[in-house]
């Protein structure tokens, strides 16, 4: 069979139509200009990972995100300054870092113990009330739930 001018057949093309399905932006912002983020969006996996290493190392606070249809959607988030902040602490600061969450945690199980006991105090209360209440007899009510009618009617009189 003979195809006429101008009827070729194109092949189909291999290639992903969405280009953009693996795309991530990075943002970056530092706490000496916290109104000037560093925001690069790169469809390379080892060049996301590179800004995220430098700039976490800058002591930045950065957030991956990915492409997802038309918004983007949080991978993760590093806390470059507290990494920073930890990689400078001496053995004399972890110490004190130790003695001090020792202290949170004694401060928390205390408040634990209060909360708890006031609960239970509440428990206590309303079960009290609930008993007072199952003691007393009960109140002559019509189907309404009212203790007596709101009005008589002419012919009731």
């Amino acid at each position: 069979m003979k195809r006429t001018t101008g009827a070729r057949r194109k092949k189909a093309d291999g290639r992903d139509p969405t280009w953009n399905a693996a795309s991530w932006r990075v943002t970056a912002s530092w706490d000496s200009r916290p109104d000037r983020p560093a925001v690069r969006t790169t469809s390379d996996r080892k060049a996301r990972d590179r800004m995220v290493r430098e700039w976490s190392a800058d002591g930045a606070y950065v957030i991956v995100e990915e492409a997802e249809g038309f918004g983007w959607r949080t991978l993760r988030e590093v806390n470059g300054a507290e990494l920073v902040a930890a990689a400078d602490r001496s053995p004399r600061d972890e110490a004190e870092a130790a003695a001090r969450d020792a202290r949170h945690r004694a401060d928390y199980d205390r408040q634990v113990l209060v909360h708890q006991a006031a609960a239970a105090d509440e428990a206590a209360a309303e079960h009290d009330d609930l008993a007072a209440l199952m003691r007393r007899p009960p109140v002559a009510r019509e189907s309404a739930g009212r203790t007596t009618a709101r009005h008589i009617t002419g012919s009731q009189r």
